[in-house]
C-alpha cells in the first residue's frame, strides 16, 4: 500500500508500528508479522529515498520484525503435540510492548483532553491578606487556649485530691447526658463561673463536662467571656436557647 507518512509524525519505532497496526485494523494479539514487516520496511526505504535522517532505533525494530517473520515461517507445533504446552508465541514480547504503549497513549490522550478543557478556563489570581493584617476579637471573647488552661487547672486540682482517695468510681455520665445537665444548671443560674460547672466531679466527669461545654459553644447555645486577660471565665446561657 502507498505510504504518505512523515517520520516526524512519530515519536519512535513503536509509535510507527502502532500506527501501522491501527491502520490495517488487525488484532493486536494476532499480528500478521509478514504484512506489517513489509509495510514497515517499505516505509524506511521510502524515507531513505527522500534522504531523510532515520534514527537507528527504527532499524533495530526492523531487524526485530524480520527475525519474528523468520520465526513465524517455521513449522508450529500442533495442538496435540507434546511440545504445544511449552510453546511460546514469538510475538508475545512485541504484543506486551504494544499493549503497554497503548496504555500510555490513552493516558496521554486523556491529559491532552484535560489540557484543552483547562485552556478554556480562566482562574482568578490568588488574593492574600497583608502580612500585618489581624482580625480583632470581640470584647470579652474567650480563646480556646484560655478555656483549655482553665480546664487543665481544674483537672490538676482534682488529681491532687484524688491521690488521697483509695478508690475512685468512674462517673458513668455520657457527654450527651452532661450536656443536658449543664443546660439545666444554666437555666437556673443563667450565668456562672466556668469552674462552678466542673466542681465536685471526678477527673472523668471534668473531661465529660468540658466536652459538653465545647459542644454547647459550637451550637451557639452558651457563650464564654472574660472581663480581662486571666480573669475568671463566665459562662452565660444565650436567650435564644
Amino acid at each position: 500500500m502507498p505510504l504518505t507518512l512523515v517520520l516526524d509524525d512519530f515519536s519512535g519505532p513503536l509509535d510507527l508500528l502502532w500506527h501501522l497496526i491501527r491502520t490495517n485494523e488487525v488484532d493486536i494479539y494476532d499480528i500478521p508479522i509478514a504484512a506489517i514487516t513489509s509495510q514497515y520496511l517499505d516505509y524506511l526505504r521510502h524515507m531513505q529515498e527522500l534522504r531523510l535522517d532515520v534514527a537507528g532505533d527504527y532499524f533495530v525494530m526492523a531487524a526485530s520484525l524480520m527475525a519474528l517473520k523468520s520465526q513465524m515461517l517455521l513449522p508450529q507445533p500442533e495442538a496435540q503435540d507434546e511440545l504445544a504446552d511449552d510453546y511460546v508465541d514469538p510475538r508475545a514480547d512485541l504484543v506486551s510492548q504494544l499493549l503497554t504503549y497503548q496504555v500510555y497513549q490513552e493516558a496521554a490522550a486523556g491529559f491532552k483532553a484535560l489540557e484543552r478543557a483547562r485552556a478554556k478556563s480562566y482562574a482568578k489570581a490568588e488574593t492574600l491578606p497583608d502580612a500585618d493584617f489581624q482580625v480583632p476579637m470581640a470584647p470579652g471573647a474567650v480563646k480556646l487556649r484560655d478555656l483549655t488552661q482553665a480546664m487543665a487547672a481544674v483537672v490538676a486540682r482534682q488529681l491532687a485530691t484524688a491521690q488521697t482517695i483509695a478508690h475512685i468510681e468512674a462517673e458513668p455520665v455520657s457527654v450527651t447526658e452532661r450536656l443536658g445537665e449543664v443546660m439545666q444548671d444554666l437555666a437556673k443560674w443563667h450565668t456562672c463561673r466556668f469552674e462552678r460547672l466542673l466542681q465536685r466531679r471526678t477527673v472523668e466527669g471534668v473531661v465529660t463536662t468540658f466536652m459538653a461545654i465545647l459542644e454547647l459553644m459550637k451550637n451557639a447555645q452558651i457563650v464564654c467571656e472574660q472581663a480581662e486577660p486571666f480573669a475568671p471565665i463566665i459562662v452565660t446561657l444565650k436567650e435564644a436557647a
